[in-house]
């Protein structure tokens, strides 16, 4: 039985419970050779256990070629009767291109190593079965890890790995690293990969693995075939990435196609309306966050003041994120994200900017379009016409900050418009953009109360939900979950019981394939509403998981 504990991604950090053994994943399986050392601290130990001899073609043609014969050490005796069966009906199954055993909780990759350096069967390999397993199982991949390519496996979906490719080096004179492996000392090999995996275990638990993937993946060339060919299938990934997090840092190409950053952008053009406003005002980011806390976007707040700013829409434009309107620069990860600054743009950003900000232009009805953006960004000036107030000045110089303003008193009008008209158009799109179109009913005949950024959704004197800008999310009240309760957004149904603290996967009978963790959940029995929280695992995981917290609850009835 597994438990998983955290997430990120197809990524997880378990406890396998099996046989009265309890084993932690990620983990590394050790070889049993007199030769390498089992590190210390290392949970899976082989003192007892069956081995499983393997030829040396397991990894080199040439049997004259290597000094010593794979012994594996398993921390299940069962393992051994197994591990080259094609058929089911076992707890742990090899694969080697049959359909994968529902009933089993480990699947071995069967001839991993031959998947080595070959990018394109190795995604289609592992997605492909995660795809046709249910989230709660294991992976195992023999022969294939090291250092420098464990999180990426971990990142594809693979729960545990083994020490012989390490050993097999070792025997030729390798020395590996998290970098390359060059001829040295192979007395740390094995230690190597521990530390490896105590550095993958954090990174999972701390939401940072995709950093540690692209860092890892700049070793090889294959890697970075690996990674690019992954996020060609980030839809695969989107229930299983939370919808909000801590700061992370976006430093390579790679970053672009981060699976949290294009669902972003994926969600401005399919799960976003914009505000109806008369002008469209494009500013560049700001390496505070918010930006609105920003010392430049104070200032071009304070040029806005002298016209109907209730009238504009400020729209941020920014890599790797594209186009963020300003009332959702708190929703994950516009907030989070950190990127290095150089004045210039590779070309793949352009495009990616390009994109996102047309996709806005074609819902929005704008009648005068404004560009206060520095001179790097003058790939923007040559795609769109509009007018431009900085004329090569950079965007807070008096110079610029003046031209703002006189372009916007000669656009707008000088009286304040209605300002509760503008802060629900405002809410209107973060909740689109957070429950999909079906959320905007939350805003509909409300009153919004409060100072930016903690806005209250109100009904007279009821409250429907709160925008906290801790979690970048609307956090629904019993009152606000009941008006989504009738269009079905975010439900999860449970057992004939009354929730009070944790709804546990054991007690979920069905939920929403697209809730992600940390989404805002509804709890219902039946045609009762029960209990609103947020999401500690993917919906998709609640249906299948025995164990584990599935939402945490805010309030129930």
């Amino acid at each position: 039985m597994l438990e998983t504990i955290s997430r990120w991604g197809m990524a997880k950090s378990s406890i396998w419970t099996f046989k009265d053994q309890i084993i932690e994943t990620p983990n590394i399986l050790f070889l049993e050779h007199p030769d390498y050392e089992t590190p210390g601290e290392a949970t899976l130990s082989y003192d007892g256990w069956g081995t499983i001899d393997m030829s040396t073609t397991f990894f080199d043609n040439d049997k004259n070629t290597s000094d010593i014969t794979p012994t594996f050490s398993y921390p299940l005796e069962e393992l051994n009767e197994v591990l080259f069966q094609k058929d089911g009906g076992s707890p742990i199954q090899v694969l080697y291109g049959q359909d994968p055993d529902p009933e089993a909780e480990l699947y071995i990759v069967g001839n991993a190593p031959s998947l080595l350096r070959r990018s394109d069967d190795l995604v289609r390999r592992i997605l492909d079965l995660r795809k046709k397993i249910s989230p709660d199982k294991l992976v195992y991949t023999p022969g294939i890890a090291l250092p420098n390519n464990m999180s990426i496996l971990s990142y594809l979906g693979v729960d545990l790995f083994d020490s012989s490719y390490c050993d097999f080096l070792s025997s030729r004179g390798v020395e590996i690293s998290d970098w390359r492996g060059f001829p040295g000392d192979t007395s740390e090999n094995r230690k190597k990969m521990f530390e490896e995996l105590k550095l993958l275990r954090i990174g999972i638990k701390k939401g940072r693995i995709r950093e540690l993937v692209e860092t890892r993946a700049q070793t090889e060339p294959w890697l970075v075939e690996v990674l690019r060919k992954t996020d060609k299938n980030n839809d695969l990934f989107y229930p299983y990435i939370p919808v909000t997090g801590g700061e992370f840092y976006t430093c390579t190409r790679e970053s672009l196609n981060r699976p949290d950053i294009s669902r972003y952008r994926k969600r401005i053009r399919d799960r976003y309306s914009p505000p109806d406003r008369s002008i469209l005002l494009l500013l560049p980011c700001s390496a505070s966050k918010p930006y609105f806390y920003s010392k430049s976007h104070r200032q071009f707040r304070k040029a806005m003041k002298c016209c109907d700013w209730t009238d504009i829409h400020e729209v941020i434009l920014t890599s790797p994120l594209g186009a963020v309107p300003r009332e959702l620069e708190l929703f994950y990860p516009a907030k989070q994200y950190d990127i290095p600054v150089s004045y210039s743009w590779y070309y793949e950003e352009e495009r990616m900017i390009l994109k996102q900000l047309q996709s806005i232009l074609e819902k929005g009805n704008y009648s005068v379009i404004i560009s206060h953006l520095p001179s790097d960004m003058d790939f923007i000036r040559k795609q769109f016409e509009f007018l431009d107030t900085t004329e090569g000045n950079h965007p807070t110089s008096k110079e610029a900050l003046d031209n703002l303003s006189q372009a916007l008193k000669e656009n707008a009008q000088s009286s304040r418009g209605d300002v509760q008209k503008f802060l629900k158009e405002n809410l209107s799109c973060f909740c689109e953009f957070q429950f999909g179109p079906k959320g905007k009913k939350l805003v509909e005949g409300s009153t919004i109360k409060g100072r930016y950024p903690r806005y209250k959704i109100l009904d007279g004197k009821t409250q429907r939900g709160m925008l906290v800008p801790e979690r970048g999310l609307i956090s629904l009240t019993l009152d606000g979950a009941s008006i989504l309760f009738e269009d079905g957004v975010n439900i999860v149904e449970i057992d004939d019981f009354r929730p009070k603290g944790t709804v546990f996967a054991a007690g979920v009978r069905k939920a929403d394939n697209g809730i992600s963790p940390e989404d805002e959940c509804i709890i219902i029995h039946g045609d009762e509403l029960r209990g609103v929280g947020k999401a500690v695992m993917p919906g998709i995981e609640m249906e299948f998981a025995d164990k584990g917290a599935a939402v945490e609850i805010r309030h129930y009835i």
